[in-house]
């Protein structure tokens, strides 16, 4: 019987708490957030970079793979 009286107070008093530090907890918030997003744009833009450096490989593999069959059909010819 006294457990959900023993959880009321425990709870209550978690709330009191979290009231007279509602300052530092929202500065503390503010901060996390912040760092959140700066390393979130620099995950975005580190991924951009990734991928034009894959779409160039891909793209040189291409030129490459062009140029060894063109070379090979002029051999063909001669």
């Amino acid at each position: 019987m006294p457990l959900p009286f023993i959880a009321g107070l425990v709870i209550g008093a978690g709330a009191v708490i979290a009231y007279n530090k509602s300052e530092k907890i929202k500065s503390n918030t503010d901060k996390f957030v912040d760092k959140s997003k700066e390393f979130a744009n620099e995950t975005f833009e580190k991924t951009k970079k990734n991928m034009d450096e894959i779409k160039e490989n891909i793209c040189s593999k291409k030129e490459t793979k062009t140029k060894t069959a063109k070379s090979k059909e002029e051999k063909c010819e001669e």
